[in-house]
């Protein structure tokens, strides 16, 4: 599973395609798309590099020599300046063209040109240079990999994965295996190339309690290659009832551990790791989440919750919200009765969908009231309001159906991502739903449309530049961590 992922934004994809179509005679085009890489220093994941667009570079027409239906040459010297910007900036070039008239992949005058771009490349960057090749044909991307060290050699990659309002993946191989029988109906309902691409697919699940452990059970038997856990809990027996996976010895013991235990010994063909740490204070699970395709958020800490909302936008993955919510109270016998119970479901992408604080499953006075807990536990509840702290997000009881539902609904909404099945109704949003457990019911709320949002309105975050991890100081500098 260690080979490269590459990503692209919708807009990125677009801007690509009009390039591709816009030349008169149809000949080939081509451009260079500017990859920040991220990578996970120093641990069994170690080896799976994650490439993501940041930047989309048409060629002019005056750095093109010659051209036709079958094959593009080029002038190095307007490259110049883009390979001092690669290194100045810590960036991999990416070379990208199309194939108008062919649905095949990669050709031999296209092995001259790579390797061509690459040696100029190095020699003006040095030896550890790397090229991303993309190449667009038969309405699918074809994607490799070349190192400095060897750029006669093509290294295979994972996939490309773009990411509009939901994601279309490509160049994935098909892994098939004895697991194949396991997911037959999963593959009448969909498709093979469905069961593929979720093979292909790193996903990461941050808290392994209720939730989280229906979660990644799911994906699992739904067959996701690459399954990362996190969470820094231990299990206690009051989470027996609702925790997959876990049983009475496991009290006491991690609960990511349990689970990874638990899926690795179920003989798919899958692969699941753990991690005992919090992603909002521990630097490495901020690079985990830099090298994932799709993250699913199963926790009630808001802290970490604002994090992942930002991750989403400065990594470009998707990224899916689980939450519960609901009021126990007594009825006239002095028994509890459930007032309200509901999950919610929210669903995030680059550029698309709102984000958590326009949802209203984030605020700025719950982080700081969570904040100031953090930092002293004893606080009371009259001094949380004297410092206009008071209220917070909803809390539930753990329930097992109603967690087991909201995962499954979770699941599918990685479906729908990426193979469109569902016909929602016309009150029910794509981007956030929840679901009415009393009332059995499926509802939205209005979208804020606040077009000062820095978020998912200006964009202020999306795939930005990084000093440290997310631009906090607090999570350190990329490999280098805290």
């Amino acid at each position: 599973m260690n080979l490269p992922r590459i990503a692209l934004l919708g807009s990125q994809h677009r801007k690509l395609m009009d390039h591709f179509s816009s030349d008169p005679s149809g000949h080939e085009r081509a451009a260079i798309v500017l990859f920040r890489k991220f990578s996970v220093p120093e641990t069994e994941l170690a080896g799976s590099e994650r490439y993501v667009a940041v930047d989309v570079i048409p060629f002019e027409n005056n750095w093109v020599t010659e051209s036709s239906a079958t094959h593009v040459a080029f002038r190095l010297k307007p490259l110049v300046d883009i390979f001092r910007r690669c290194e100045e900036e810590d960036l991999v070039l990416g070379f990208v063209h199309n194939h108008p008239t062919s649905a095949t992949g990669f050709s031999s005058v296209d092995d001259v040109n790579e390797s061509v771009l690459l040696n100029a490349l190095k020699n003006r960057n040095g030896s550890r240079s790397e090229l991303i090749a993309l190449l667009w044909a038969g309405e699918k991307w074809h994607g490799r990999h070349r190192g400095g060290s060897r750029e006669n050699e093509a290294r295979q990659i994972q996939h490309i994965a773009v990411y509009g309002d939901g994601i279309t993946v490509t160049g994935h191989r098909g892994e098939h295996s004895h697991a194949d029988e396991i997911l037959d109906r999963q593959a009448a309902a969909f498709g093979r190339p469905f069961v593929d691409v979720l093979q292909s697919l790193r996903v990461a699940i941050v808290g392994a309690g209720g939730t989280g452990s229906a979660v990644a059970t799911l994906l699992a038997r739904a067959g996701v290659g690459e399954l990362i856990i996190i969470d820094d809990d231990h299990l206690e027996s009051s989470n027996l009832n609702r925790v997959r996976g876990s049983t009475i010895r496991d009290v006491g013991r991690s609960k990511s551990q349990v689970l990874k235990e638990y899926i690795n010994g179920l003989g798919l063909n899958v692969s699941a790791y753990s991690m005992n740490s919090s992603v909002d204070m521990d630097p490495s699970a901020i690079d985990v989440l830099s090298t994932c395709d799709v993250v699913f958020g199963c926790t009630d800490d808001q802290i970490g919750r604002e994090l992942m909302n930002l991750a989403l936008y400065v990594y470009g993955f998707a990224y899916i919200d689980l939450g519960l919510g609901g009021r126990v109270d007594e009825d006239k016998f002095g028994d509890a009765i459930l007032r309200n119970h509901h999950a919610r479901i929210s669903t995030i992408l680059p550029e698309s969908g709102e984000c958590l604080f326009c949802q209203g499953v984030l605020r700025e006075d719950w982080l700081r009231r969570q904040q100031a807990l953090r930092d002293n536990p004893d606080l009371s509840e009259e001094e949380l309001d004297e410092r206009y702290l008071s209220g917070g997000a909803e809390s539930a009881p753990g329930v097992a159906p109603f967690v087991g539902a909201a995962a499954d609904y979770a699941v599918a909404n990685l479906f729908e991502l990426i193979r469109r099945f569902r016909r929602l109704p016309g009150n029910v949003r794509e981007d956030m739903y929840s679901l009415d457990f009393v009332n059995m019911e499926v509802s939205s709320k209005e979208k804020k449309s606040d077009l000062s949002c820095e978020f998912c309105q200006r964009g202020s975050f999306t795939l930005m530049k990084e000093g440290y991890r997310l631009n906090r100081p607090a999570l350190g500098k990329r490999n280098e961590l805290a």
